[in-house]
């Protein structure tokens, strides 16, 4: 959050030394009162999310699990753009979404698809989407800059050197949401729920085998961070930079309860 502000102060400097300052923290504080609001949407707009209207078992089973969960209502899309993966987000003041990739729906038994739904539910009851959403998006913004130039760069060798820049916030991201002790926590507590640790072992061992999609979008940056096993990726720098927590040491942990 301070480094988010900083930005916008240094930003307003930047163009006015008497007036820039209070300018960038009011254009910051807008900014982010909006993502606040709108988060979740801006997140389904990045994965050109499409919303389900046709799967009515796959409705009411999620509409089972939140008021098991005691949580209101939860929106429910297809992605058809990052379709290896399932996707939790949520905004301060809006409504909590699950974005479920096409591939993980027709390639994952019914209960493996299950426990990632109930383990995303979870995030969402915690709070921690909410958390996750707002992160991923104020990253967004501070190294939009950058996302700008790479956009508009035309040359395969100086749009590789730009991506680079893009690294300190991914780093950044994974130290919030990689620390072993946490994910291990998290992956013990879905465990332990009755009948779920065969098939949540099952789906996150099937997650990080499946490669991701669309690396170079936005809409990856926003969504990397929103998930419970991240996918293969085929980014050497990120592979090595930014590796997720071994899923072997995760898988190690479950069967161990």
């Amino acid at each position: 959050m301070f480094i988010f502000f900083i930005f916008f102060a240094v930003i307003g400097l930047i163009f006015n030394l008497n007036y820039g300052l209070f300018v960038g923290l009011l254009f910051g504080v807008l900014v982010f009162c909006f993502i606040s609001k709108w988060g979740e949407k801006i997140i389904l707009v990045f994965s050109r999310a499409r919303y389900v209207t046709d799967d009515e078992n796959l409705i009411n089973q999620i509409k089972n699990l939140s008021a098991h969960l005691g949580i209101k209502h939860v929106a429910i899309y297809w992605s058809n753009t990052f379709e290896n993966n399932v996707y939790f987000t949520d905004s301060y003041f809006g409504t909590p979404a699950l974005i479920i990739g096409r591939n993980v729906y027709l390639g994952f038994s019914k209960n493996e698809l299950n426990s990632l739904i109930y383990a995303s539910l979870l995030k969402i009851k915690s709070k921690e989407a909410q958390s996750r959403t707002m992160v991923s998006l104020l990253f967004l913004v501070i190294f939009s800059p950058f996302y700008l130039m790479y956009s508009l760069v035309k040359i395969k060798k100086i749009k590789e050197f730009l991506i680079v820049f893009v690294y300190p916030a991914l780093a950044l991201k994974n130290l919030m949401y990689e620390k072993e002790k946490d994910v291990i926590g998290f992956d013990l507590i879905v465990g332990s729920m009755r009948g779920l640790k065969k098939d949540y072992i099952s789906a996150i061992f099937k997650l990080s085998f499946l490669e991701s999609q669309n690396e170079k979008l936005i809409g990856y940056l926003a969504l990397s961070d929103l998930v419970h096993a991240k996918n293969q990726t085929i980014d050497a720098v990120e592979s090595v930079l930014l590796s997720p927590v071994d899923i072997n040491k995760r898988l190690k942990a479950l069967s161990a309860i």
